[in-house]
């Protein structure tokens, strides 16, 4: 089953942002909850790929095992999150291009000023294919949905080096800078690829496919 938001989300304001930044980085979460940036990088391939995580799976996984101050704070939280989840799935569902959250590489550097981390969103994106009851490999086709992620994974660092030992320095940075380019709608081609496999009929004794399908011979069986 897709979700599908029931009406346009309400996008998280500036202030509800640095809101649960704030509460993710604080004591409650005991150093165990992800950064926003790496929450919305989880759930878009949480909700991208062959059966969506269900929220009390993910929850859990981005945030850890809290110690709340109140009920009302942990609803709240709950809240902003299911919110940030519908807003990204309404922007993966719309197919035009996705705001990605990312925080700058090192603040305290002043040599890259401007320069985002991509690597800790694209680790959570694949954190979050791993969370996949149905590994995406057997989903799909394993070379496409390979070289669907490719650039993520090269983002993300986990490329083995031997593998890249043939491209140049330069054509590495024109390389890394097309992937971040790249990103925001690579990631609707993920959940684009995955929602086609989702909506292929299926072949059932009431639905037999294609005529096609049906005159292939039956595989003999070897006794």
């Amino acid at each position: 089953m897709t979700p599908t938001p029931v009406s346009p989300p309400a996008a998280l304001t500036n202030a509800e942002i640095s809101h649960l930044e704030t509460l993710l980085a604080s004591p409650t979460f005991k150093e165990q909850a992800m950064g926003l940036d790496e929450i919305q990088g989880y759930l878009c391939a949480a909700i991208s790929g062959p059966q969506p995580v269900k929220p009390e799976q993910w929850l859990p996984a981005v945030l850890g095992n809290p110690e709340y101050e109140s009920t009302e704070q942990a609803q709240a939280v709950k809240d902003l999150l299911m919110r940030f989840y519908d807003e990204i799935l309404a922007d993966l569902a719309a197919g035009e291009s996705l705001g990605l959250v990312l925080n700058l590489d090192d603040p305290s550097n002043a040599s890259t000023e401007g320069e985002y981390d991509y690597s800790a969103w694209c680790q959570a994106y694949l954190d979050g294919v791993e969370s996949s009851v149905v590994p995406w490999t057997q989903a799909g086709d394993e070379n496409e949905i390979n070289e669907l992620l490719f650039p993520i994974s090269l983002l993300a660092g986990e490329i083995d080096p031997k593998a890249l030992k043939q491209i140049k320095p330069r054509e590495m940075a024109e390389l890394l800078k097309e992937c971040r380019e790249d990103l925001p709608m690579l990631a609707i081609d993920v959940y684009k690829y995955f929602q086609s496999l989702r909506e292929r009929p299926k072949v059932t004794a009431t639905n037999p496919g294609s005529a096609a399908a049906q005159a292939k011979p039956a595989k003999k069986k070897l006794h």
